[in-house]
């Protein structure tokens, strides 16, 4: 059994992690979905891939407009040059050459972040050109039945399948939204549901975010309600839970219209 010394450190050695990066000397190598099943560009249009300028997956993200990418703020804030990162669209595998690349034209991380709760863990990338690809979108104030304790989403990315296994292609999973408390130790005892979405498996399995997955999207009801934030770093079936950023609670700070 792995302990923390406490569960803020945990959080935030968690999303150093999810953030893979090439930008680092110190990097792990690039990292999709823990259990889940292969999914499509096609069939998730929205689902954006963020790569280093040298080609190497770092984060995911969702296109909310033609020229607006959501994800989270680690992200962003982890990388040693964001302007220089790449988005991709339309592109399932991650050695492949379809689909749009944009480059980045400007960065807004949410102005509450703190890096070391990683609440308000959320920012929009504008992109140099649109996308010509249909954006999901945005949950707000309105949407609260969406974030219902029992409702199932769908989390979908790039990164690692197994603790020493990087991602190949996109991966979906189907999770059950439930109270903070059950996403421990990836959150801290009596976070509130007003920032922070907890997803966890079906009963018997194992599926849940991991590393490469950082800034990826969750989404019921047709449109995106969470951004993954933290969770599952040993990427193994001890602690297969997923931590977002409640996207409800942050569209405001990022000045995005709600669908």
């Amino acid at each position: 059994m792995i302990t923390f010394r406490s569960r803020t450190a945990a959080a935030a050695l968690a999303a150093s992690v999810l953030a893979v990066s090439g930008l680092v000397a110190a990097a792990t190598p690039a990292a999709a979905i823990h259990g889940g099943q292969n999914a499509t560009t096609g069939g998730h249009p929205y689902a954006m891939l963020i790569e280093t300028p040298q080609g190497q997956q770092f984060c995911g993200g969702t296109l909310v407009a033609p020229t607006k990418v959501l994800t989270a703020a680690h992200c962003v804030k982890d990388a040693a040059a964001p302007l220089d990162l790449l988005v991709i669209g339309g592109r399932t595998t991650i050695s492949g050459t379809k689909g749009t690349v944009r480059h980045v034209a400007s960065v807004k991380v949410h102005p509450k972040f703190e890096q070391g709760t990683l609440t308000y863990d959320a920012a929009v990338i504008t992109l140099s050109a649109p996308m010509p690809y249909a954006p999901l979108p945005v949950a707000g104030p309105k949407d609260a039945a969406l974030y219902a304790f029992g409702r199932t989403a769908k989390t979908m990315g790039w990164g690692r399948t197994a603790t020493d296994t990087p991602g190949t292609r996109l991966k979906s999973a189907v999770l059950t939204l439930a109270p903070p408390a059950k996403c421990e130790p990836f959150t801290e005892p009596g976070e509130s549901s007003a920032l922070k979405v907890c997803g966890t498996s079906a009963a018997g399995a194992h599926d849940s975010i991991c590393r490469g997955d950082s800034g990826g999207p969750l989404v019921t009801g047709g449109k995106v309600i969470g951004i993954v934030s933290t969770g599952n770093k040993y990427c193994d079936d001890q602690y297969p839970v997923s931590v977002y950023t409640r996207v409800s609670a942050v569209a405001a700070g990022l000045g995005l219209p709600v669908g």
